[in-house]
């Protein structure tokens, strides 16, 4: 995705829900340790939270903020497959995190700046 003039890897990803699937946004962040998802889209999956494992994850900004995470069925890159998505209140940004966890071992992810494009091929 281009925003003024600035390629920003963010791509689609769907998480399913009690209620089946759900399509979101997510940027690529290969610093990020763990997908990290604002809490009002737990809600729409009709996740408990709280149910999930309590962790605290260091940010950008040298903050600790309060994460559960939970295991969740993701579309990503035409693959279905479990992951470790942690769900937050205190995200302070305004865009959801994928992570290395679970998702960057299954890929081969290649970040294009020139062209502006990012790929995600199959890690065989």
């Amino acid at each position: 995705m281009e925003e003024r003039g600035r390629f920003l890897p963010i791509i689609p990803i769907r998480l399913e829900g009690k209620n089946g699937w759900v399509t979101f946004s997510g940027y690529v962040d290969s610093g990020a340790t763990y997908s990290i998802f604002r809490a009002e889209i737990a809600e729409i999956l009709s996740i408990d939270i709280e149910k999930g494992e309590k962790q605290y994850v260091v940010v950008g900004d040298g903050s600790l903020i309060r994460v559960y995470i939970h295991r969740i069925i993701i579309e990503l890159a035409g693959k279905i497959f479990e992951a470790s998505i942690g769900f937050s209140r205190q995200l302070g940004i305004g865009v959801n995190i994928i992570g290395r966890k679970d998702i960057f071992d299954r890929f081969i992810i290649c970040f294009n700046e020139r062209d502006k494009h990012m790929e995600f091929s199959e890690n065989i």
